[in-house]
């Protein structure tokens, strides 16, 4: 194959079986030639430039899209956009002038071009006529569509089911637990990939103007959530962290490749290739030895599951050899920490801990601590004690920093290393070179490290390895904030419109209640809590701050807390996504359990074959959006997506438009004229995303973008870039990151400290910990390991993301066939050689998946490892049958195999995978499985 880019992407294409009979473009475009192969970049010459936002991955990258006849001819990187370039370009750059230069895009980006002429997308909408999951539909009008799903009927032959208006009532669900809350909130919504700008809209329109509580259960908890709720609970309302790696020395990450699948990836890789060229030292902690590992100056291949042991591996060593900033955690609070070294933050190391009740000894509100052996308060002193261990009134009462310690000291390094399966040494040479560096070395993780049944304990714990070398906030050190967003929903000096005000939403009305995934919940408030006690039927998630996902579909089949009468899925793929997603489809196949089932999709997903009608949707090419970026960027970053052509099939809608339909056929508040308030209409999605690009254009930092411009000439200043972004030499300010977290980091949470798991009735652990593997009672998970030797990982390439890459011929054209990856080691006492189909099985699922043998040295022993996003089973590959014909589908996009459907099911529930009780992460790395040859 030629190595020039044109032809290599053909030969892609080719190798695929690329659109060859799809007939995508045949509404009003004519067939481009093009699209069998590449266009030529030398030469596009596009009639139109338009600037968006990326939905490859979860990056959100800027684009530049060129676009000629109405077909997109080329996809590059937004050069405005600080993801796609470094520098990236100024913000006054004339946007004709901006055309010339170009940003980077990834494979994933640069097909997404082949998702939207995807030739299996759906195109009308779809209604059932068989049983559900049979695969047989009809096609509909939208009108009749929106009229079956708000008034109901007997729709399938099967009896009666409510429709939209019939459910939203405000009586309650149940009146001897109130606390469940209305039935409307019987109506529940799911989306799987929704960000923001579109999820501000559809939590107004199920929250605030239908009256659900169950307003977006997202898919986070299969994706990173206890990395969210971990960082949550270390920092005052601040969830995601990032290394300054522009200026760091050091960076230790785990159960991350930050050059194929972190956030955002292209960023993370170029300054990550400065990092090295100026003599970084990256290492990288996991069981698979990754191209990011490739390049790291260290790999370690720890067990799965036992990052937070190597980590209190690491506190030990250096509090055994002076290593941890005592200066930095003896400062009690903020005044002192700044004015003592300079500290844009303070710890609560010097804080006491009652320990009859687990909770912060405070004088009203403010914490004690002891200075020279006096109990004083915090807020008066510069420097407290850190080693306390006495008592008051009676009650023996210990500093954070002290029980930190004991508990560090409870193991030896030794036996931290055992647990993770390395050397001791190991564990101490990281230590050492961790604590080096001053304040710029830095420790990272992702969902490797956290999507386990200790998931949020293990976030907890690693980041207050950062902790100890006082590095939040330095330049080189541990960013908590980045140059975050102009708040696009209003609500800081400048905005003009402050949509989530009441008077946005006229006739809002105020749901209330319990979710039906119980997240954010007390069991303890519960009627069933007060007539049962311990365990709950199903768990509770009170700090799963960012929805349960995999819980949802068995709540719904459990029908508990309370019965569902309607689900609304969007771009959602729950089946295929979650571990042991497959056993998820039984809860909801049954009419009797869940009535109405209604899916906006792209295409005939595994989750959507399920669902009672089928609603076509557009591609993120089509769509609206504000995302926004990860705190790896330290300017200011507002990104505007926006549609760059036509839609290619005509009756798909967005999303937003659908739920406008439906609120003016319903007479939902918060619609039609003056939807938004007087003088504000709400008819089109341009009505909404007009007022949110308007508060990005008037933000408040570093003020407005066009000074002395209208309103209009604003708004379309930001459009015309694709968004609004803060220069680049405003990334730092002094020693400091510009826009830097200034708050306290906890080592200890008393939230979490004095809450009780709703199985076990015992507390949760407020400091660092390490535990094993467990089920949702508390008991460990102990699988034969005779019978089930390995243990199955599976991660992202950086030609594929989630559910929705397996459709790009050119990007399934550079993924190899072999698929199951296993150690040579293990391959040879099992007589499997390279390219062997061999089966992967589980005790939760015998039958098991099969693929080819991947025989490598870049992969622990007792490991073997399977890439997502392979495996489908719907989502085009398949056909079905609509007005009794088949549909065409391409038997490529299902090729190879998904590990996910091996994971094990809580042995308690039994129709779930196991779950982190705290942030309610669905587990993708403690299942045993065995492996054979066939």
């Amino acid at each position: 194959m030629s190595t020039t880019r044109r032809n290599f992407l053909k030969g892609a294409l080719a190798l695929s079986g690329v659109l060859t009979s799809a007939g995508c473009m045949k509404q009003g475009r004519g067939t481009k030639p093009w699209l069998h192969g590449a266009p030529d970049p030398d030469a596009v010459h596009a009639e139109k430039v338009v600037r968006t936002v990326c939905l490859g991955c979860h990056s959100a990258c800027g684009l530049q899209v060129k676009v000629q006849d109405g077909v997109v001819v080329k996809i590059s990187g937004n050069p405005y956009h600080p993801n796609v370039r470094e520098p990236h370009i100024p913000y006054d750059t004339d946007p004709q002038k901006a055309a010339l230069t170009e940003g980077t895009v990834c494979a994933k980006g640069g097909a997404t071009l082949q998702t939207l002429y995807n030739p299996y997308r759906l195109r009308q909408p779809l209604k059932r006529v068989g049983p559900r999951g049979s695969g047989k539909w009809k096609t509909i009008t939208w009108e009749q569509a929106y009229e079956e799903i708000i008034n109901g009927g007997d729709l399938f032959g099967e009896g009666h089911v409510d429709g939209l208006k019939a459910i939203r009532s405000f009586d309650p669900i149940d009146p001897e637990a109130p606390e469940l809350g209305p039935k409307a909130n019987q109506l529940c919504f799911m989306p799987g990939r929704i960000e923001h700008g579109r999820k501000e809209f559809t939590d107004r329109w199920f929250h605030d103007c239908f009256g659900t509580v169950n307003k977006r259960l997202d898919h986070t908890s299969i994706c990173e959530t206890s990395h969210h709720v971990g960082i949550d609970l270390c920092f005052d309302n601040k969830h995601h962290t990032k290394p300054d790696i522009m200026n760091a020395e050091y960076i230790l990450f785990f159960g991350t490749t930050p050059y194929e699948a972190n956030f955002p990836m292209q960023a993370m890789a170029r300054k990550l290739n400065y990092f090295r060229e100026r003599g970084g030292t990256m290492v990288v902690v996991d069981p698979r030895f990754s191209n990011s590992a490739a390049k790291a100056a260290r790999w370690i291949p720890i067990l799965p599951g036992t990052d937070a042991a190597f980590a209190l591996g690491m506190m030990r060593w250096m509090m055994e050899h002076d290593r941890v900033d005592l200066e930095y955690l003896s400062f009690p609070n903020k005044k002192a920490a700044l004015e003592g070294a300079g500290h844009l933050t303070w710890s609560d190391a010097t804080y006491l801990v009652r320990q009859d009740t687990r909770a912060i000894l405070r004088d009203g509100k403010t914490p004690l601590v002891m200075k020279d052996g006096q109990l004083v308060s915090a807020e008066e002193v510069d420097r407290a004690d850190l080693l306390v261990d006495t008592t008051v009134d009676g009650v023996r009462v210990v500093s954070v920093y002290k029980m930190l310690t004991d508990r560090v000291m409870e193991r030896t390094v030794a036996q931290y290393a055992e647990i993770c399966g390395v050397e001791p040494a190991a564990i101490e040479r990281e230590a050492d070179d961790f604590s080096s560096h001053g304040r710029r070395a830095v420790v990272d993780f992702y969902r490797g490290s956290v999507q386990h049944t200790n998931g949020t304990y293990t976030a907890r714990t690693l980041e207050v390895l950062n902790f100890l070398i006082g590095n939040v906030s330095w330049k080189g050190g541990c960013e908590a904030h980045g140059g975050s967003h102009w708040h696009e929903t209003g609500g800081k000096p400048g905005n003009p419109y402050h949509v989530k005000k009441p008077q946005f939403t006229p006739g809002k009305v105020k749901a209330w209640g319990v979710n039906i995934d119980r997240h954010k919940n007390h069991y303890e408030e519960t009627t069933e809590f007060k007539k049962n006690g311990y365990p709950a039927k199903r768990p509770w998630f009170p700090f799963a701050y960012h929805n349960v996902y995999q819980e949802v579909f068995p709540s719904i089949g459990a029908q508990y807390p309370y019965p569902i009468k309607c689900l609304i899925t969007y771009w959602n793929n729950v089946l295929y996504s979650s571990p042991a997603g497959v056993h998820l489809a039984e809860a909801v196949k049954d009419p009797k359990k869940l009535p109405l089932f209604i899916a906006i999709d792209i295409v005939m997903g595994e989750t959507s074959s399920l669902a009672d009608y089928i609603l076509p949707c557009r591609h993120f090419l089509e769509d609206y959006g504000t995302p926004h970026v990860a705190p790896t960027i330290l300017t200011t970053t507002s990104g505007f997506r926006q549609p760059v052509v036509e839609p290619v099939f005509k009756d798909t809608k967005m999303l937003e438009e659908i739920f406008i339909d439906l609120g003016l056929k319903m007479g939902l508040p918060g619609f039609g004229k003056d939807g938004l308030g007087p003088g504000r209409d709400l008819y089109t999605p341009w009505d909404w995303y007009k007022l949110l690009v308007a508060n990005i254009a008037y933000g408040d930092k570093p003020g407005d973008s066009v000074p002395g411009a209208t309103e209009e000439e604003k708004v379309r200043y930001v459009v015309e870039r694709g968004g609004r972004f803060e220069d680049y030499r405003n990334a730092y300010k002094g020693p400091y990151t510009k826009h830097a977290y200034k708050g306290p980091v906890f080592i200890y949470n008393e939230k979490l400290a004095t809450v009780r798991d709703s199985m076990t009735g015992q507390y949760y652990d407020g400091l660092p910990i390490y535990e094993p593997v467990k089920d949702c009672l508390g008991r460990p998970v102990n699988v034969d390991p005779s019978k089930y030797p390995f243990f199955i990982l599976t991660y992202h390439p950086v030609y594929h993301a989630q559910a929705r890459t397996a459709a790009s011929p050119w990007l399934m054209g550079v993924t190899p066939k072999e698929d199951i990856q296993i150690n040579a080691g293990d391959a040879a006492r099992l007589g499997i050689r390279h390219g062997d189909p061999i089966r992967v099985y589980s005790e939760s699922h015998p039958e098991g998946v099969r693929g080819k043998a991947w025989v490598t040295e870049g992969v622990r022993p007792g490991i073997v490892v399977i890439p997502h996003s392979l495996g489908h089973w719907q989502y085009g590959s398949r056909s079905f049958q609509v007005d009794g014909k088949p549909s065409e589908a391409a038997p490529w996009i299902g090729r190879g195999c998904s590990a996910n459907p091996v994971m094990l099911l809580d042995p308690h529930l039994k129709d779930v995978c196991l779950q982190d009780p705290i942030g309610g992460s669905a587990s993708f790395y403690d299942t045993r499985v065995a492996v054979e040859k066939v």
